[in-house]
Formats: C-alpha cells, sequence, structure tokens
C-alpha cells in the first residue's frame, strides 16, 4: 500500500483546525518512508468563488494533487488526513465495481446551498454522490446504491431524510454490526471497496484527539473488525483515515496505538485483496 499524507485543515468548520495538520504528520512519522508521499497544503484558507463549499480554492487544489498522486500510484493508496475532505481526490480509484463505505460518527451529508456555504468535510459524501457538475470535476460520481454509511450517531431526521431519498444504505452506530456492515456492501454488488474512516467514529474514552468528540462511539477492536467485514472477500481499491487532531505531541502518542491499529487492518486488507 502507498499513503499519502494530506494535512488538510480547510475542510473543516473548527476553530481548531489546524490541528488536524499535526495529526497527519503524527501519523506519518510512524509510516514507512519509502511507501509514504507528502502531499503540500496550502497555507492559506483559499477562497470559496461563490460555490456552496467554504475554502473552496484550497480544498479543490489539494484534490486535485491527491487525484494525480493516486493516478499513477501502482499500489492502492491509503490517503491520512486531514479533515474528512481529503479523501475526495483519492476516489479516482473507484469505478462502477467499487462500493464507498464511509465507517464514520457524521453523515458528511450536509446539503449544499450557495447562500450558506458548508465546510467541505460536513458535505463530503454529497460532494462525492450529488454534486453539482461544476465543483470538482473530473472526480467520478458514485452511485448513491454503492454508497454505505456506518457507525453514524446524533443524526439529524433531515439528514437521515436526506439519506432515505438518496438510497443511501446508512446504518447508525448500534446498528452497524460486523455482520449488518458486511451484508450492507454485500447488497451493492461490488467486487471491490473503498473505505474511509473518520476517526470520530471512535468513542472519546478510547482517542483524544477529536475535534468534535460525541459520546457512544465504537472503540479500537471494534472498529477494526467493521473494516474487516467490509474488506472481507473484496479487493481493497484505496482507503482513508481522517480526522485526527492532537492537542500536543506528547498526548498525540498517546493516541497513536489506536490508530495504527486502523492503518494495519486497512493495509491487511489490501495485502488480502
Amino acid at each position: 500500500m502507498h499513503f499519502l499524507v494530506v494535512g488538510q485543515w480547510q475542510g473543516s468548520a473548527s476553530s481548531r483546525a489546524m490541528r488536524l495538520g499535526d495529526g497527519a504528520s503524527a501519523i506519518a512519522a510512524d509510516l514507512p518512508r519509502a511507501s509514504t508521499t507528502v502531499v503540500e497544503v496550502p497555507a492559506g484558507a483559499g477562497d470559496r468563488l461563490e460555490t456552496a463549499v467554504a475554502r473552496y480554492t484550497a480544498v479543490l487544489g489539494v484534490a486535485e494533487r491527491v487525484a494525480e498522486e493516486t493516478s499513477v500510484a501502482s499500489e492502492p493508496v491509503l490517503v491520512v488526513g486531514g479533515d474528512g475532505a481529503s479523501v475526495l481526490g483519492a476516489t479516482v480509484a473507484l469505478d462502477a465495481d467499487t462500493a464507498f463505505v464511509r465507517i464514520a460518527g457524521s453523515s458528511g451529508y450536509r446539503p449544499l446551498n450557495r447562500a450558506q456555504p458548508v465546510a467541505a468535510e460536513t458535505a463530503v459524501l454529497r460532494l462525492l454522490v450529488d454534486r453539482p457538475d461544476d465543483l470538482f470535476p473530473g472526480l467520478p460520481r458514485p452511485s448513491a446504491g454503492s454508497v454505505v454509511l456506518a457507525g453514524v450517531r446524533g443524526l439529524e431526521d433531515a439528514e437521515r431524510s436526506a439519506l432515505d431519498r438518496a438510497g443511501i444504505a446508512h446504518l447508525d452506530v448500534d446498528a452497524a454490526t460486523p455482520d449488518a456492515l458486511g451484508a450492507a456492501v454485500d447488497a451493492t454488488g461490488a467486487s471491490s471497496v473503498f473505505v474511509h474512516v473518520d476517526l470520530d467514529v471512535l468513542d472519546p474514552s478510547e482517542i483524544d484527539g477529536l475535534l468534535e468528540p460525541v459520546p457512544f462511539g465504537l472503540d479500537g477492536a471494534g472498529l477494526v473488525e467493521r473494516i474487516q467485514a467490509a474488506t472481507r472477500g473484496r479487493r481493497l481499491a484505496g482507503a482513508a483515515l481522517t480526522g485526527f487532531a492532537p492537542v500536543d505531541p506528547d498526548r498525540a502518542v498517546d493516541d497513536l496505538g489506536v490508530i495504527l491499529r486502523v492503518v494495519g487492518a486497512l493495509t491487511s486488507a489490501a495485502r488480502i485483496g
């Protein structure tokens, strides 16, 4: 597997978003150098250019660089973000026979409205499946029926209804057992899978470095089990791991044990596939 380190923060809505760049760097320190590429992230916030996406130019520029690196990679790519929108460029690895599995505490399916621009990571699933044609041109648009969302909690009724209308399979954290997740991926009929793990799916007792911790999430072992369920019997087309935002280097070290087990589960799936 090849690792792309993408310390993007511009897709986050948090005032502490720059911690996400530190998180990507902390994970990168434990990755094999020969298999790791660092994608340059602009220092500035970027401009929305009257789109529905806050800081659009910065997020677009990073997505284009990630797409370029992913397209030339000879192995499946694991994007180590950064905010959740760091995954956008890596989706060039998707084709019509690939399921997109998002294991996250949040839906990523906020509506797009030019009058009220949203942070890219809050609408990343919407940007993949149902974006206007002028946003992120050149990236594949997976069908809603090939998408599985698992591990969410605190889902608002409007988001739930929007997911249902779109035909996106979604499993709240209590319903997202390994068997249920595996069955949902089976139902897509896909023979390969792209897995996006956002660390907000974990319970705050399991990991300290979260910008918006929400209780009653998964533990590390449970997350690994769900990655295994989503990828079992399928080729791993690519993956992303996002959302690590440590307060300081010492506290980052305390979280890395859990995070590296997740990295190990994803790299193991790539080898098996």
